[in-house]
């Protein structure tokens, strides 16, 4: 198993090139290897590449606007070698239309990630657990 730094809880100390340098700078000496990046300021992916080197830090997964252009996601990815692009949050409502409109959004990001050689992932929030018919939207998720 490997512990990385989830870089949405030092967003604050992200907010402009300079200063996400020097976070990550501290991410690594204080001993991680890999990181989220997820909440920083907009970079560049070749800026991001240089700085996980310069650091010899690994970005592990990323939280993006993926349904913007899959594909420059994808492309982007490539540059600092990441394999996994995720959003951070989806508004689920509990409603069924709220839910297949999630579905009809992100299954076509999902898939062209895919064919990209990357893979969208999406995780838990308090949201997920309401439930469509008896069932948590986030089981329903992961089945669908």
């Amino acid at each position: 198993m490997e512990i990385g730094a989830q870089l949405f809880t030092l967003r604050n100390f992200c907010t402009n090139l300079s200063d996400f340098s020097e976070t990550l700078k501290k991410v690594a000496d204080i001993g991680y290897k890999t990181v989220q990046v997820s909440g920083v300021c907009p970079y560049e992916p070749e800026w991001l590449a240089a700085e996980l080197k310069k650091n010899d830090l690994r970005c592990v997964l990323t939280h993006t606007n993926v349904a913007a252009d899959p594909l420059q996601t994808a492309k982007n990815h490539d540059v600092f070698d990441c394999q996994y692009a995720g959003l951070g949050y989806y508004d689920f409502d509990g409603t069924w239309e709220n839910y297949n409109n999630f579905l009809q959004q992100f299954t076509p990001v999902a898939q062209i990630l895919r064919d990209n050689g990357k893979y969208f992932m999406y995780h838990n929030h308090n949201k997920e657990f309401q439930k469509l018919d008896g069932k948590h939207i986030f089981g329903r998720l992961a089945e669908d």
